[in-house]
Parts: C-alpha cells; structure tokens; sequence
C-alpha cells in the first residue's frame, strides 16, 4: 500500500495531535508513506508563516518527512500545487491521497487512487485491523 499525505495532513499531523497524527504514524510504520520536495517546502512556509511559536515544529516535520520515500515532484501546472501534488501521487502509484482540502476532495478518485478525507482514509486503512 502507498499513501500519499497532502500538505495539510502533514502540517495537522505535527503541530496537533490527533486523527491527523495517527495516520501519518501508522502509515510511516508500515513504509507506506509517498512525499515529495513540494510538500516539505509548502510545509516550511506555513510552519514559519502560522507557527513561529512553535519553533520545534519544522525540526519535528523534517524528522518524520525524511522517514517517507521521496518522489519525483511534477512541475505543472505552475501555480496549482494541488494538482501537482495529486498528480506526483499517482504516478508514484499511491493508492490513497489524504487531504482535507474540499476542492480536492471534489476531484474523486484518479483511476485507481482515491482521494479521501483523514476521517475515511482511516477507516479505509486502519479499521478494518481492528486500530479504531
């Protein structure tokens, strides 16, 4: 299985606990995590732009980035990074991308990938082993 994390899940997961943080754990503890370049430095912004309170968070988010496998970033759209980012995850071969974006969200599936919330990408993922 290869899960693919948006920016929004990655920064959820390391400045709060929670759902977020539980899928980001389990997924790194299989070796399922897919990430890119674009995602770590989406992240750093936001971190330094909404977070300088929490100086840890960066060196936080770098530790557990560096646990995914990197991907190949796609370069286009210029200015969609959300579409570049759906689109890394496909052609990496990841079956789910988590994101709590609704626009992204409105996007369905990408042929075999789903595109999923936290809350269904966990059930999808994780329920059924019995982890609720």
């Amino acid at each position: 299985m290869k899960v693919f994390l948006d920016t929004n899940v990655w920064l959820s997961a390391t400045v709060f606990a929670g759902l977020c943080e539980a899928i980001l754990t389990e997924s790194a503890q299989r070796n399922w995590l897919l990430t890119t370049r674009l995602v770590q430095s989406e992240a750093h912004a936001v971190l330094a732009r909404k977070f300088p309170h929490v100086p840890q968070a960066q060196a936080l988010f770098d530790a557990i980035w560096s646990e995914a496998v990197c991907v190949p970033d796609v370069d286009e759209p210029v200015g969609d990074n959300d579409v570049r980012l759906v689109r890394a995850a496909r052609e990496a071969g990841a079956a789910v991308f988590v994101t709590g974006d609704r626009r992204v969200l409105g996007w369905g599936g990408q042929g075999v990938m789903q595109i999923l919330a936290p809350r269904d990408a966990w059930l999808r993922l994780f329920a059924q082993s019995g982890m609720n």
